[in-house]
């Protein structure tokens, strides 16, 4: 496979990846407004919580445009890194959702997507990082 192929799966899986991170943000606050219950937000996402998905979209998009503009071994590596990274973030979170007792919700589908596109990520960072220059 070529080194484009890599690069191109790789910022698919971070824009599916984004596309479900927004899609989490709106099913919270449409349920909210659904249950005319905006206080469900004091917990989830709660101010950092907000604070942090704003730093996470913000990081997501850079790497997109990173991957396009960069390359090099020690930066292909880099993105590996950074997408295990970013993975975990979300499996620690969402073991952080099932140890309060959330069950399953809307959240959870979204959430189990993002960890398979995750793996797909990793799975082809890797690959891009083991080519040789």
């Amino acid at each position: 496979m070529k080194e484009k192929n890599f690069k191109s799966i790789i910022v698919q899986g971070y824009v599916g990846m984004l596309f479900l991170l927004i899609m989490m943000t709106v099913s919270d606050l449409t349920l909210a407004g659904l249950s005319q219950n905006f206080d469900l937000l004091q917990n989830d996402p709660g101010t950092v919580g907000l604070w942090m998905t704003a730093v996470i979209l913000c990081i997501n998009v850079l790497i997109q445009i990173a991957i396009r503009t960069f390359d090099g071994k020690k930066f292909r590596q880099s993105i590996y890194v950074v997408s295990i990274i970013y993975m975990l973030l979300f499996v620690a979170h969402q073991i952080f959702h099932f140890a309060a007792g959330d069950g399953v919700t809307i959240d959870l589908m979204y959430d189990i997507t993002h960890h398979v596109i995750g793996v797909w990520v990793i799975i082809y960072a890797r690959k891009w990082a083991k080519l040789e220059e």
